[in-house]
């Protein structure tokens, strides 16, 4: 007899996969399903509060954090013809943006018209942060217009 009529699943335990333990003790755990359930507590630990409530959590450090990164916020960037520094490429400018800190990644996030601009004069621009120091590097050559390009800031684990 089949197990599937019409999409209808008739005998569900048939075709049940494997339970969490049972893919623990697959992966070399060797206790009772009790104590594998025991394993996964964290003792010591503080209560998630009811702030925490619908947030995904993870332990780290001992200690409760969000299990992802904080949400990005986006800004723009200009980028002024005249403030490049250097004799040849990667010619550099530091960009004040607000709100970055040590944990900031910045992210250039240029229009799909300023790419065309960009591949046209053979140029691409990256950011790099170094203690809340955004600097803004050219590669190809040096820039002799202003750019205001989209930036996306998102904090990361240090």
């Amino acid at each position: 007899m089949s197990n599937v009529l019409r999409g209808t699943i008739v005998n569900p335990d048939v075709i049940r996969g494997k339970s969490a333990y049972e893919i623990a003790v697959l992966n070399g755990f060797s206790g009772t399903e009790e104590e594998w359930l025991e394993s996964l507590k964290v003792g010591g630990m503080p209560a998630v509060t009811a702030a925490d409530n619908g947030k995904v959590m993870m332990v780290k450090d001992g200690k409760w954090v969000l299990a992802y990164a904080t949400p990005a916020r986006i800004g723009e960037v200009v980028l002024r013809g005249s403030g490049w520094v250097g004799e040849e490429s990667p010619y550099s400018q530091v960009v004040t943006l607000a709100g970055v800190t040590a944990n900031s990644q910045v992210d250039l996030t240029p229009s799909v018209e300023q790419l065309a601009v960009f591949h046209e004069k053979d140029l691409a621009f990256v950011a790099e942060n170094e203690d809340g120091v955004v600097t803004v590097y050219a590669v190809g050559q040096k820039p002799q217009n202003d750019y205001t390009i989209q930036v996306t800031i998102t904090e990361v684990d240090a």
